[in-house]
C-alpha cells in the first residue's frame, strides 16, 4: 500500500500568498523551532517551472537543500554533495540557500537570498519548505512534537509569518509549510499546507 499525502485544501481553495516586498538584495530567514528531544530537520529545495505548464521540478543534488545531502562517510561509503563549512552551515547556489548547523534539539533555520537565483525566462523559481521527523524517530508525529513552529523573519528579524506546525499537521511525519515564489515581478510565500507519512526521499520524488 502507498503512503497517503493528504493536501489539506478544499476545492476552489487559493493558496494565500504574501509578498515579501524585498528589494534587490534583501535575504529573509525561515525558522523551524520546537522543544523538547525530537529530532526535526529542515530542508528546502530549489524547483524550475518553464512556464510550460509543467510543475516545477528540481534538476539534480545541488537543488536539494538538506542534512541528508551532505557530504559524510557511512560505513566506508562516501554520500551526498554538499560541502560542510567550519560552523556546520551548508549552502547550495553559491549561497543563495544557507542552512544553519543541524541540530538535534532546538531551532534550525534557512537564509534566502533571492538576488542571487537566475530565474527562467517565461519561468518562476520555487522553493518548497519542508519539516520532517527524523526517522529515527520512529512511531512520532507532529502531535507528539512540543511547540512545533515555523516563522518567516525580513533581513531586519520582522516577523511576516508564523504557523503552528503541532497541531494542524498532528497526524503525519513531515509537512510542505510552504514555498517561496520568485518571479520577475518579486517574490512572495505561498502557503501551502500538505501533510507527508513518508521518509524525504518519498517527499523528494514528488519535486524531482
Amino acid at each position: 500500500m502507498s503512503n497517503l499525502v493528504l493536501n489539506l485544501t478544499k476545492p476552489g481553495d487559493v493558496a494565500t500568498k504574501l509578498q515579501l516586498n524585498l528589494t534587490k538584495d534583501e535575504e529573509f530567514k525561515v525558522l523551524l523551532s520546537w522543544s523538547g528531544k525530537t529530532d526535526l530537520d529542515l530542508h528546502a529545495l530549489v524547483t524550475r517551472s518553464y512556464g510550460d505548464g509543467q510543475p516545477a521540478k528540481a534538476s539534480s543534488f545541488d537543488d536539494v537543500l538538506s542534512a541528508y545531502n551532505v557530504k559524510r562517510n557511512i560505513r566506508g561509503q562516501e554520500v551526498g554533495t554538499l560541502v560542510r563549512d567550519a560552523d556546520g552551515s551548508f549552502s547550495i547556489h553559491d549561497g543563495a540557500l544557507v542552512h544553519s548547523p543541524d541540530v538535534a534539539e532546538g531551532d534550525e533555520f534557512i537564509i534566502v537570498r533571492p538576488s542571487k537565483l537566475i530565474i527562467p525566462t517565461g519561468g518562476l523559481i520555487e522553493i518548497p519548505l519542508l519539516a520532517m521527523i527524523h526517522p529515527q524517530g520512529r512511531g512520532k508525529t507532529f502531535s507528539s512534537v512540543e511547540d512545533a513552529r515555523v516563522v518567516i523573519e525580513d533581513g531586519d528579524g520582522n516577523v511576516l509569518a508564523s504557523a503552528s506546525l503541532s497541531g494542524q499537521f498532528g497526524p503525519y511525519v513531515g509537512v510542505q509549510m510552504g514555498s517561496v515564489v520568485i518571479e520577475q515581478t518579486g517574490s512572495s510565500f505561498a502557503t501551502v499546507g500538505v501533510g507527508f507519512n513518508t521518509d524525504f526521499n518519498g517527499v523528494l520524488g514528488q519535486f524531482s
